[in-house]
C-alpha cells in the first residue's frame, strides 16, 4: 500500500500534468472569425486608433493589404498622430527571390509630424503609406511609398477573448495557485 505522503505527491503531479495538458493540447481557438467591419477612413486622429461601434477593446483589427487574408495590425499613438502596421512580418523586396528578401510589411499613418504626413498632404481620409523592412542590423527602415493611400482600405474586426471569463491560461493558474505550496515546490531532502 501506498504511503499517504506519496500518494499526495502523486495525485498533485496528476493534477499539475491535466494543468499543463489543457492548457497545451485542447486550449480553444484565440478568437473569432474575422468580419468587415469598416474601412482605413473610419479611423481618425480624433477617435483614438477606433472604429465607430468596434472599440478597440472588444475587437482586434486587420488589414488585407498584398495578401487576400486580413493580417491583424497594431495602432499606436505614440505621442502624436496614429500609426497603424501589421504585427506579423512578411516577405517584402521580393519581386526576384533569388536576389534576397527582407521580413517587414507597411505602415500606415497620420497626424504625426512627418514631412510628408497624410494630414498635411494627403486628401480627406486617406493615410500616408510606406513600406518597412527590418535590416541586417536587426533595424527598422522605411524605403518605399505609395504615397496618399488607404481611405477605402476595407478594415476586418474579430472580438477578442475576454480575460476575465473565457482566457484559459488564466483559469489553469488559478488552479494551479490552489495545489497545496508543498506539494510541487520542496523536495524530500
Amino acid at each position: 500500500m501506498m504511503n499517504k505522503k506519496l500518494k499526495t505527491k502523486t495525485q498533485n503531479f496528476c493534477k499539475l500534468v491535466s494543468v499543463f495538458i489543457s492548457i497545451f493540447v485542447v486550449s480553444p481557438a484565440y478568437a473569432s472569425d474575422w468580419l468587415l467591419c469598416g474601412n482605413l477612413s473610419q479611423i481618425d486622429v480624433n477617435n483614438g486608433c477606433q472604429i465607430p461601434n468596434y472599440p478597440s477593446a472588444r475587437y482586434e483589427y486587420a488589414i488585407s493589404y498584398n495578401t487576400n487574408e486580413p493580417l491583424p495590425v497594431v495602432c499606436s499613438t505614440w505621442n502624436v498622430g496614429l500609426r497603424i502596421y501589421n504585427k506579423q512580418p512578411y516577405m517584402v523586396l521580393s519581386d526576384n527571390p533569388s536576389a534576397g528578401m527582407s521580413y517587414g510589411g507597411f505602415i500606415f499613418y497620420r497626424g504625426t509630424q512627418a514631412s510628408d504626413d497624410a494630414t498635411a498632404t494627403c486628401s480627406s481620409g486617406q493615410w500616408r503609406h510606406r513600406y518597412w523592412q527590418l535590416t541586417q542590423n536587426n533595424r527598422i527602415e522605411t524605403n518605399f511609398s505609395n504615397g496618399c493611400y488607404g481611405a477605402e482600405l476595407p478594415v476586418y474586426c474579430r472580438a477578442r477573448k475576454e480575460a476575465s471569463t473565457n482566457n484559459i491560461l488564466n483559469f489553469q493558474q488559478k488552479r494551479l495557485a490552489l495545489l497545496p505550496d508543498s506539494s510541487l515546490l520542496k523536495s524530500n531532502r
